[in-house]
C-alpha cells in the first residue's frame, strides 16, 4: 500500500476507536434507569468556576423504591454536585431555593455497574427551565 493509504488509515483509526467509545457511553446513560433524589441547595456562586448550584443530596426525602432492591445506595453517589446555570438566572435561582420552599430533585442516569450520571434538574417537578418561565 501506498503511504498516503497508510497516514489516512492512521488518521482515521484514532478517530473512529474514540467515536465509537463516545457513542458506547452515551448509549449507556441513553438507556439506563433514571434514579430521581431529593436534594437541597447552598452557595450559588464560585468567582472562579462561574455560576452554578451545589446541591446536597437528601436521602431521608428520596424515594428509594425507584431502587431494584427498594433501597438507597448513597455510597454509589458524590454527597454534594455542583449544577451549573447561566449567569442571569443564578440569583432567582438561589433565591427560589433558600426562600420560596422549592422542592429541588436531580434525575440521574443510574447504569448497574457504572457511576450514576446527572442528567438533569427538577424544581417542583418540572425542568428549571420550565419552572423558571412559568414563575417569573
Amino acid at each position: 500500500m501506498s503511504k498516503k493509504i497508510w497516514l489516512g488509515l492512521a488518521l482515521a483509526f484514532p478517530i473512529i476507536i474514540l467515536s465509537l467509545w463516545v457513542w458506547s457511553v452515551d448509549s449507556g446513560i441513553k438507556n439506563a434507569p433514571e434514579i430521581t433524589i431529593r436534594a437541597e441547595g447552598y452557595d450559588p456562586r464560585s468567582l472562579i468556576s462561574g455560576h452554578y448550584l451545589y446541591l446536597r443530596l437528601n436521602w431521608q426525602e428520596t424515594d428509594c423504591t425507584q431502587f431494584e432492591d427498594n433501597l438507597c445506595h448513597p455510597n454509589r453517589f458524590e454527597g454534594v454536585y455542583k449544577y451549573f446555570i447561566p449567569e442571569k438566572v443564578a440569583s432567582r435561582l438561589d433565591n427560589a431555593i433558600r426562600k420560596d420552599n422549592v422542592k429541588v430533585e436531580l434525575v440521574f442516569a443510574y447504569p448497574k455497574n457504572k457511576n450514576p450520571y446527572l442528567k438533569k434538574m427538577l424544581l417542583n417537578g418540572k425542568p428549571w427551565k420550565e419552572w423558571l418561565q412559568e414563575n417569573i
